[in-house]
């Protein structure tokens, strides 16, 4: 099965299917603050609300922790679910959550995991021995979980009281725990996910679904059995769904909408200079990319690929479509990633180049290519707009359809389009489960590119198993070189995430693999 996290300019990639790592692959007015872990401070003397009203552009497909199959659902199931551990906001760590503590034997075979006393899930019930080994197990189980691939490095997991977790491995491997922070291994009331409906399904983290009308809103309300009362400040947060842009612009500036996601980049020097609302952007590990379909005719040559890396300027990019609110990469990696090939340069912006290599292809008179991006979304409209100048530069005309995104992701899934907008990013400290998904073609056929090298898979399967971190940093600095050389995907930049809130909004936090969190989120009254 295949499935993305991610979809096209806007998501955060996980899939399932075959084996590897582990498995398989999974500010005020006026300035913008920075910074993935960082919190707005709020008002201490102020009364509380006892809801706020979020807008995202599009709603969850799915609430069931081992079907997440987009970065909304991911969202959801981080505000509503929780494993025994958690990745550290900031990225460096990774902290426990129901899950106080845990050891690791010698032989890097056995992970105990110690347990907070008196866990409860949202309707009061204690959490069992029971509940841990329903939903761990059906996390691993191929027929139940399209994450289980990324797990079958678990060989038992046994419970041998209601506090005690231990996981058994058939093998010593380097991103087990970064892949045990999947939401596919939230915990949940045994027996409560098989309808797949969010009014079955019994949780244990800081907020619970209260109601969902579809495309409409998800209403969440305060766990009152959470461990942590800290992390539930607000009684109610509403998620309501607005997906063109300029709509939940304007309902957010109404008085509608209290936090806005998905904040249209044109709109933000105006919103950071607007005294009544803050401006927040926070650093995140979403790589960009522009894809090629290598099985189109027309982009199918590497040369070509190439000359259209060369004849892209990111910085134009950076600052025509995000404002700024972006840092360039050189490599298919993001900036933080410690497995990124410092020693890459990247494609830099060189029209001669981009020409030569066209006419090697075949293509002295000029090339005709379509780019797809998604309908109503300002950035991609914005990116396609600098993109098609650009690449006039080089001999290369570009036009451009637009389509809902539903159909824009079937689209890439069937192999339908020739160049496109997407974007991948890792969903723990270890990035290995998310790279897979381009140079471990099985999983994702490339990321939909259709791109598969020999030598990338072998040195991905390689490194799954291999603990010493110099050399597993060898292999995969080795393909890194390889996909600049093949550009099935040009590597752009990575994006800040920009939230635009009311001046009364505050206590956002935010995580580099999970997005907004609702801990200490709050509105002054």
């Amino acid at each position: 099965m295949k499935k993305l996290i991610a979809s096209l300019l806007a998501a955060t990639l996980l899939a399932a299917g075959l084996a590897g790592c582990g498995g398989a692959p999974a500010s005020s007015g006026g300035a913008a603050a920075s910074g993935a872990a960082s919190a707005s401070s709020g008002a201490a003397d102020a009364g509380i609300a006892q809801q706020i009203v979020v807008a995202r552009n599009k709603d969850a497909a799915l609430v069931d922790p081992t079907q997440t199959s987009n970065a909304t659902d991911l969202m959801t199931v981080a505000w509503n679910f929780e494993g025994l551990v958690f990745p550290a906001n900031d990225g460096t760590a990774i902290e426990g959550a129901l899950a106080e503590s845990w050891d690791v034997s010698e032989d890097g075979l056995t992970y105990t995991f110690h347990l907070r006393d008196g866990l409860k899930f949202y309707n009061g019930d204690a959490v069992t021995a029971e509940d841990i080994l329903y939903s761990l197990n059906r996390a691993i189980d191929p027929e139940k979980s399209i994450f289980a691939g990324f797990l079958t490095a678990i060989a038992g997991i046994e419970c041998p009281d209601d506090t005690t977790v231990v996981v058994t491995l058939n093998a010593p491997t380097p991103d087990f725990l970064s892949n045990f922070t999947m939401p596919c291994c939230a915990i949940v009331q045994k027996d409560s996910g098989e309808s797949g409906d969010y009014k079955d399904l019994v949780t244990c983290g800081p907020y619970y679904i209260a109601d969902w009308v579809k495309d409409q809103y998800m209403l969440f309300k305060k766990n009152p059995n959470y461990y942590d009362p800290s992390k539930a400040v607000t009684e109610e947060i509403k998620v309501t769904v607005v997906a063109d842009d300029s709509t939940r612009l304007m309902e957010f500036q109404n008085g509608d909408i209290d936090l806005m996601m998905s904040t249209p980049r044109n709109n933000l020097p105006q919103l950071s200079a607007d005294s009544n609302y803050k401006v927040e952007a926070f650093d995140t590990v979403t790589v960009n990319y522009i894809g090629f379909n290598m099985e189109a005719e027309a982009v199918s040559s590497k040369e070509v690929r190439q000359a259209l890396a060369y004849a892209t300027n990111v910085d134009d990019l950076i600052v025509g479509a995000n404002q700024g609110y972006a840092q360039r990469v050189t490599t298919f990696t993001d900036n933080l990633d410690v497995l990124r090939n410092t020693g890459l340069e990247g494609y830099t912006h060189d029209v001669e180049k981009a020409k030569s290599l066209l006419a090697d292809a075949g293509y002295a008179d000029g090339l005709t290519l379509t780019l797809s991006i998604t309908s109503g979304n300002t950035t991609e409209a914005q990116i396609a707009a600098i993109l098609k100048e650009q690449w006039a530069q080089a001999g290369v005309t570009l036009e451009v359809t637009q389509y809902d995104a539903a159909t824009l992701t079937a689209m890439k899934k069937n192999g339908e389009y020739q160049v496109g907008l997407t974007n991948l990013g890792r969903t723990g400290p270890d990035s290995a489960l998310a790279l897979s998904f381009i140079v471990y073609n099985p999983i994702t056929n490339g990321m939909y590119t259709g791109w598969q090298n020999d030598e990338c898979e072998s040195l991905y399967l390689a490194s799954c198993s291999e603990l010493d971190v110099e050399k597993r940093a060898e292999m995969w600095a080795r393909m890194q070189e390889i996909e600049l050389d093949e550009a099935p995907l040009i590597p752009t930049y990575v994006n800040q995430d920009v939230y635009a809130m009311h001046s009364n909004v505050s206590g956002v936090q935010y995580n580099l693999f999970l997005g907004i969190l609702p801990y200490t989120m709050q509105k002054t009254v």
